[in-house]
């Protein structure tokens, strides 16, 4: 029992590591076909990596042959049950901004750049991972075309034992055939088959060899209509095609990703600096608060304060508080958002201390940090934008390579409604039967057969699927042109966005400076004593506007950068998800595809 155990131990070693070794090759080879697209059509290469090399394989359980899922538990879970009776003392709840005793919040060591934030998204959002399978899944299609058009080698070794009964005196026989076989696909049609049989028969009784044969068949199968041509590699065209669709869908994907995560996290910078904002005022209004007190205590007849002045900036100090807990309220579920967006756990501590600032960025963005928020030169020319789109937007490739797809389509269904005629032909090899010698063959025993088979069966499937191919045509030409009109309309908008967010930066910052002044005379008038607090309070809100108005002027126009990218297909992503410096497309542009200037037969 020991013994068969260490067996058995063994056995299943092998096993697994055997198939490790299988998921690493499989890895390999789609990662060499994954690479190789992209270096054709993007002229770089990212790796993607399947994450699951250190998960063990999954194993179905009891539950995974049930016919019926498990239940929904019949008990309320703890916390959720309600007393029939009233209760008889006040329920005591915990706010819920209190964090459990068991996972205290813990401050970050360095704060969460946005640079940060995109590789965070890269190595840990879901939708990215989902999207990296389906490339990784084009390419297993692929690899697995690629090797049904190679060399086809099978083995089969078979060993028959029979017994003749009684009435040939329970004579015995072995028989023991090896047939050894490889086919090769043609590129036009049909294939080329070698096969090579032994065959050897042995008395079992008397120990003699009662035969031994060999055969060598040589044959090929070729079509002459339905079936020749390019339509017999079109599964290997198709799956080819369909990786670089893939590999644009997926880079066009990361781009998107980019865009996305960065405009949330200037959503949530925003909401951080609003807080910031609402914890100034709320100091100014106190600071109002008590002067106004002061100044109503030292002049009880009310020459420089009043009650009337006192109550109104008391007021204004409550709605003050009342708005920063609104905002920090927002902010903590801005926050939220914007991990559930990037893959991190909820519970993961980010505050606002753990964040850029606005002014941080910007200044990174004028040192060259950030360079895809910096306004490039070709913004303000809206003719050379919409030719660099119609060229470098990849879902517009797409789309555009995808009428090929369907004139191929076509060739295809015309090819269908051709009659058949195959052509079948072999040469066969066989040994003297005579002698026994397997490897003895001789020419003179050679015999060739050509058959040439011509038939006509019904067509009218495949007349139908003729006339729903050249729809299909049709189709793909109106997708196209439906979105290459969508992509002149995002660069449009993109563009005058970037436009519009310019005028609006110029006039915030000047609103904000104008602001800043008022409040400040505002204040020292205030503290002279010729003016009275409302005049304070008002240019401190005023102030206040200004400035979120201000930043969130920054942040759209850094997303106007973002979306203008990505809108004229200029947006690089290295490897990690974040952003890459792109040059400037300089010079002449070329031609777009004949599809766009005036593709036919779209109405």
């Amino acid at each position: 029992m020991r013994r068969t155990r260490t067996a058995l131990l063994v056995l299943l070693l092998s096993v697994g590591t055997g198939c490790r070794a299988l998921v690493d090759w499989t890895d390999r080879d789609v990662a060499a076909a994954i690479a190789q697209r992209q270096r054709e059509l993007l002229r770089r290469e990212n790796p993607v990596p399947i994450r699951d090399a250190d998960e063990p394989s999954p194993q179905p359980d009891a539950r995974a042959y049930a016919y019926v899922p498990p239940p929904v538990p019949a008990h309320m879970p703890p916390g959720f049950e309600v007393d029939r009776e009233p209760a008889t003392r006040p329920a005591t709840s915990r706010p819920a901004t209190t964090q459990p005793a068991s996972r205290p919040a813990v401050r970050r060591r360095q704060p969460l750049t946005l640079t940060d934030a995109l590789a965070y998204a890269d190595r840990h959002r879901r939708a990215l991972e989902r999207a990296r399978e389906d490339l990784y899944l084009a390419a297993l299609a692929l690899t697995l075309e690629r090797h049904l058009w190679t060399p086809q080698f099978a083995a089969e070794l078979r060993t028959v034992y029979g017994n003749f009964g009684e009435i040939r005196d329970f004579d015995q026989a072995m028989r023991f055939v090896a047939d050894l076989n490889v086919t090769q696909r043609l590129p036009y049609g049909g294939q080329f088959t070698a096969r090579a049989i032994a065959t050897l028969i042995r008395d079992v009784k008397r120990s003699i060899t009662a035969s031994e044969t060999g055969q060598i068949v040589v044959s090929f199968d070729v079509p002459f209509l339905r079936g020749a041509g390019h339509v017999a590699r079109e599964d290997l065209i198709r799956l080819n095609r369909e990786l670089g669709y893939a590999v644009r869908t997926f880079e066009r994907f990361r781009r998107q990703q980019l865009v996305d995560v960065a405009r949330a996290y200037f959503d949530l910078l925003r909401s951080k600096q609003d807080v910031l904002d609402a914890i100034n005022s709320v100091r100014r209004a106190r600071e109002d608060y008590e002067r106004a007190r002061a100044l109503q205590a030292a002049a009880p007849a009310g020459d420089v304060g009043s009650p009337l002045d006192t109550q109104r900036a008391e007021q204004r100090w409550l709605s003050e508080q009342s708005r920063k807990a609104q905002l920090e309220e927002s902010f903590r579920f801005a926050a939220d958002r914007f991990k559930l967006l990037i893959g991190m756990p909820v519970d993961e501590p980010l505050g606002i201390d753990d964040l850029e600032s606005i002014d941080q960025i910007e200044q990174k963005v004028l040192s060259g940090v950030y360079p895809l928020l910096r306004m490039p030169p070709a913004a303000s020319d809206e003719l050379r934008s919409l030719d660099v789109a119609m060229q470098y937007r990849l879902d517009l490739l797409n789309a555009r390579d995808r009428i090929d797809d369907a004139k191929r389509g076509v060739a295809i269904a015309a090819n269908a409604l051709l009659p058949e005629l195959n052509l079948t032909s072999s040469v066969t090899f066989d040994t003297d039967p005579q002698h026994f010698r397997v490897t003895r063959f001789e020419t003179e025993r050679a015999t060739w057969r050509s058959e040439l088979i011509l038939s006509m069966n019904d067509r009218f499937a495949e007349k139908n699927a003729y006339r729903r191919s050249l729809i299909d045509v049709r189709r793909a030409r109106r997708d196209y042109v439906d979105l290459l009109e969508q992509v002149r309309v995002d660069v449009r908008r993109a563009i005058n966005q970037l436009r519009l967010q310019e005028q609006v930066l110029r006039l915030q910052s000047r609103n904000v400076r104008v602001a800043e002044k008022r409040a400040d005379f505002a204040r020292i008038q205030f503290n002279e004593g010729d003016l009275g607090n409302r005049d304070v309070v008002e240019a401190e809100d005023e102030l206040i506007r200004a400035q979120n108005q201000l930043n969130l002027a920054k942040t759209a126009r850094w997303s106007a950068l973002l979306d203008y990218r990505l809108a004229t297909g200029t947006l690089r992503v290295d490897e990690f998800g974040r952003q890459v410096p792109t040059p400037e497309l300089d010079g002449p542009a070329s031609q777009p595809h004949a599809e766009a200037a005036a593709p036919a037969g779209t109405q």
